[in-house]
């Protein structure tokens, strides 16, 4: 009975005429519209945060290299008496940060009697360590920062071309750099 009453109110609530229904149903469609673009931008605000860490983080790999270069045009320029000396390093990948986090595995058994089937399932959920700051803000907590690999360094400097100044110079940068010699190309100055 309540039913009927429910019904009955609902259909005195409702406009009467089309016009009326169609104004309200336009309404909610825009009501709808706009969540969904708010929905969006909350979304974009999270893309425009990674991609300002990935600025930095890109940032700082620019400055690790600018600072790997100018040691080692530094210390070639010393082996060779003071002459002048490009390096230019390039990057396999950049900056990996290592988080910690907590991995939980159950593991469960279930008997089917009707059909003698037992089933096993086995469920990995991995959650990561937040830590709040003084102010609040929860950050993941770093276990360890990779450096950046490197790709291939290129040297030129006088008497290059020699062979005993590339094997030294070689035998240098392998040292520093903990790199394969054939990642290494040096070019004297013609």
């Amino acid at each position: 009975m309540n039913i009927k009453k429910n019904a009955v109110k609902l259909k005195e609530m409702l406009p009467k005429s089309k016009s009326s229904l169609l104004i309200i149903v336009g309404i909610i469609g825009l009501l709808l519209v706009l969540l969904s673009t708010f929905s969006q931008n909350r979304g974009k605000t999270d893309d425009e945060q990674s991609s300002s860490a990935k600025t930095q983080t890109d940032h700082s790999d620019s400055e690790y290299v600018s600072n790997l270069e100018k040691r080692l045009e530094n210390i070639i320029s010393d082996m060779l008496g003071g002459t002048s000396v490009n390096v230019m390093i390039t990057l396999e990948s950049g900056t990996r940060y290592v988080y910690a986090n907590e991995v939980k595995t159950d593991a469960g058994t279930k008997d089917d009697r009707s059909s003698l089937k037992t089933e096993q399932s086995d469920s990995n959920q991995q959650t990561y360590v937040v830590m709040k700051d003084s102010d609040g803000n929860e950050q993941a907590l770093l276990v360890t920062e990779i450096m950046p690999v490197i790709r291939g360094v290129v040297i030129v400097c006088e008497s290059g071309q020699t062979d005993s100044v590339s094997s030294a110079v070689r035998t240098a940068v392998q040292s520093a750099l903990d790199i394969d010699a054939d990642k290494i190309c040096i070019i004297g100055r013609y």
